[in-house]
């Protein structure tokens, strides 16, 4: 079998990571895959270098994403749609190398990269559902048609991603839920006299790390006293470098800079959880799921999120949900978990919940085995 993956971007976020655990496993059963990425890589190329040693082809466009209106990271539509204009040559290119590979099956990691399969017919398409689409928006209709037309099945993250598909396009939806990097697995928590908790996300609005901030200096006190460190680990995104300023003036402004650590981006967030007791998810759209969940509950992290999803996160058992952008009731919840003993019982409970749902081994063939029927259709495929 040959896939060819489109994705939005190969080196940085939860979708670029989950593409690596499947590409690993797509490698490792002998299945010929090319990633074409439609940004180019911004962090680090250690995961590009990765790939290719697996036998995995990476490829780098120039392209726009689709400018839909996701919950996660609203796309602005006329500036990416002038930016399209002048990049038609990188559409034609990545068609180009599309049809020279003539993959059994098309697999699209977004969304944001289905403008993509308006060029690209003929062959059988599966979409990965990663993010929520936003309800309603004048795009709708024309997705719908993209998603008709051109997707044979989808493929969902979580089950609020597959109601969403089901409901819109009326396309085969199944859903598997991501795997981390690696098998899920207890690490003791850290032998610290302190308390760490760790934040893992860009620093954008929708992260919800001012209202972060402001929580901590709410619960300034109970977190002295408890000996808590917050670190906020995420690189700065060049259109939000504002908002990454003012969370900084608003930690310094509060005082509660020995509290508050801004550690910068890492390459290596899995170690960083390893080294918390706690991880923080304070999402301003109040989706208490993502990478940075699935990695943390697979080595026995308990989780603070904002949202009232209780899919991974089960309150009192896993973690704790406070309702998003609510700073009083996210410096309460930092405040009654600032205790060692409840991280504990909650740590084991979060791993458990991983060995039996976070499964590599069975997602993965899960995942493999949709492409592989999707890819059987070939024959049954009429281009337009």
């Amino acid at each position: 079998m040959k896939v060819v993956s489109i994705t939005p971007d190969i080196d940085s976020g939860g979708a670029a990571k989950s593409l690596f655990v499947l590409a690993r496993a797509l490698a490792g059963q002998g299945v010929k895959l090319h990633i074409m990425s439609i940004a180019q890589p911004s962090r680090t190329r250690r995961k590009v270098e990765k790939l290719r040693d697996m036998g995995v082809e990476v490829s780098f466009f120039n392209i726009p994403y689709f400018p839909l209106q996701l919950i996660v990271c609203p796309i602005p539509f006329w500036s990416n749609v002038k930016r399209t204009l002048f990049r038609l040559g990188e559409f034609r290119r990545l068609v180009a190398a599309v049809r020279d590979i003539a993959p059994d099956v098309l697999h699209y990691n977004s969304y944001t990269t289905l403008h993509l399969s308006m060029f690209l017919t003929g062959t059988p398409a599966v979409l990965h559902a990663r993010e929520v689409l936003v309800e309603p928006a004048w795009m709708l209709p024309v997705l719908k048609r993209i998603m008709r037309a051109r997707i044979s099945e989808v493929i969902a993250i979580s089950p609020e991603e597959g109601e969403q598909a089901t409901r819109l396009f009326g396309l085969p939806v199944t859903t598997i839920f991501n795997s981390p990097m690696t098998s899920p697995s207890y690490a003791p928590l850290p032998d610290f006299n302190s308390l760490v908790y760790g934040v893992f996300s860009h620093i954008t609005p929708i992260k919800g790390q001012l209202e972060l901030v402001r929580a901590c200096s709410k619960a300034a006190g109970v977190l002295r006293q408890a000996r808590v460190e917050v670190r906020i680990f995420g690189g700065t995104v060049g259109i939000h470098q504002d908002y990454a300023e003012t969370v900084t003036r608003e930690v310094n402004a509060n005082g509660i800079a020995d509290i508050v650590k801004l550690a910068g981006f890492t390459d290596d967030p899995e170690g960083e959880m390893r080294k918390c007791h706690l991880i923080v998810r304070p999402d301003a759209t109040g989706q208490p799921w993502g990478r940075d969940v699935i990695e943390s509950m697979s080595m026995g992290r308990p989780v603070l999120a904002t949202g009232c999803s209780d899919i991974f996160i089960k309150p009192g058992k896993t973690g704790m949900l406070v309702p998003p952008k609510d700073t009083e009731a996210l410096a309460e919840a930092l405040a009654a978990l600032a205790d060692k003993s409840t991280l504990l019982q909650m740590a084991e409970a979060s791993c458990s919940f991983a060995k039996e749902n976070f499964n590599p081994t069975k997602n993965m063939s899960e995942t493999i085995d949709k492409l592989r029927s999707v890819a059987g259709s070939k024959a049954a495929v009429v281009c337009p």
